[in-house]
């Protein structure tokens, strides 16, 4: 049985060939040696000078390499549009507890149940 280096993160270990490999996505992007308290929502986090030194595929929202997303770049511009007008005329809060929100995953990751959300209009 062959094997190759699975050293996308220098874990150094080998996989036998024809295993099947899962990426499992949401916990690379939950894991605190990356993200520490990754629970919490901080999008400074993301900034140039806070992501210096980290692995490159330590956050690959439209995955990673030569067969990445190809509508990476306008999914990332429709949801700051998108996101930037909702935030600007509503406060958003989830009426669910964060204990309760059950995802699944398939192509991408999704609630099991709707999320329930409450829109209150910002004071401007």
């Amino acid at each position: 049985m062959r094997s190759f280096p699975c050293d996308v993160f220098e874990v150094g270990h080998e996989v036998p060939s024809g295993s099947t490999c899962l990426i499992l996505i949401s916990e690379i992007h939950h894991d605190p040696d990356y993200f520490p308290e990754p629970e919490k929502f901080i999008p400074e986090r993301f900034l140039t000078e806070n992501s210096e030194g980290r692995h490159p595929y330590a956050f690959i929202p439209f995955s990673a390499g030569p067969r990445n997303c190809i509508g990476q770049k306008f999914g990332m511009m429709e949801l700051k549009v998108v996101l930037a007008n909702i935030l600007r005329k509503f406060h958003v809060t989830s009426l669910d507890p964060k204990d309760k929100v059950i995802f699944t995953n398939s192509m991408t990751l999704r609630n099991v149940k709707p999320l329930r959300l409450r829109f209150e209009l910002r004071n401007h």
